[in-house]
């Protein structure tokens, strides 16, 4: 898997992850997420802070999401998917806000999808 691969996420009432597409396959999320902050590699990122900006918190944490999914269909755009759980950790970028897949513990999920 490349790191902190896009995806776009469906997000329930109280603002978790619903359900995500990666890699042209929806996911359903089939527990409860478990919220997390992880370090952000604010030194690879763009920008800088704002001057006098109090946000500094935001600039170097973010909220990460574990997530136990499945596929929600047979086959995706490779082929025959496998339908067993797997966990993920997904995240929104604070400062662009995009959503990404930032790791995944894939037990079912063919290898070669990980490259």
């Amino acid at each position: 898997m490349n790191e902190y691969e896009t995806i776009s996420v469906a997000l329930s009432a109280d603002a978790s992850p619903l359900r995500f597409r990666w890699r042209g396959v929806v996911y359903g999320v089939i527990s409860t997420p478990e919220l997390w902050f992880s370090r952000r590699n604010w030194w690879l990122a763009n920008g800088r802070a704002p001057r006098g900006s109090s946000s500094g918190g935001e600039l170097l944490e973010m909220k990460m999401w574990r997530v136990i999914a499945v596929a929600l269909a047979d086959a995706g755009p490779l082929g025959p998917l496998d339908r067993s759980e797997n966990t993920f950790d997904l995240h929104q970028d604070p400062v662009t806000g995009d959503w990404q897949l930032s790791s995944t513990v894939a037990s079912g999920i063919d290898q070669q999808r990980l490259a």
